[in-house]
């Protein structure tokens, strides 16, 4: 574990250790000011997401956009996938959703983590612009 959110001390922890792998520090620290994010996000717009997640369970999609979500992702049961009446499943959800923006938003390319198909990460990105880009402009 390279880093910690503390939703509500408002705080995140990095280990020093980050700092020397200059490559995956604005894929962690996005990712983490993300929980932020998810937190204020609204049951409606974590309920979206959770279901985009469930659709790409439904058809076998395989990997992820971060180690965080690869790891929950391997720990649900096979079968049938619910993201919002399990812990498991909204814990993944949560994680999915930070690796996920931390590939969208870091500014790195490539990482031997990003292991989800190009269909799936065009959705979801698609998602996210939906979401956040009209905030912003």
């Amino acid at each position: 574990m390279y880093a910690a959110t503390f939703i509500r001390e408002r705080r995140i922890v990095l280990e020093s250790e980050v700092l020397d792998h200059p490559e995956t520090l604005p894929l962690i620290a996005i990712h983490e000011i993300f929980h932020f994010v998810w937190t204020g996000l609204g049951n409606r717009a974590r309920h979206e997401y959770s279901e985009l997640l469930r659709c790409e369970w439904e058809q076998r999609a395989k990997g992820e956009l971060g180690e965080s979500s690869s790891l929950k992702k391997e720990r649900l049961r096979p079968g049938r996938f619910d993201p919002l009446s399990s812990r498991a499943g909204r814990d993944y959800a949560c994680e999915s959703f930070c690796d996920t923006a931390a590939a969208i938003y870091s500014g790195v390319a490539d990482s031997n983590w990003f292991t989800l198909a190009q269909r799936w990460k065009k959705r979801r990105e698609r998602w996210f612009e939906e979401r956040f880009l009209p905030a912003i402009h």
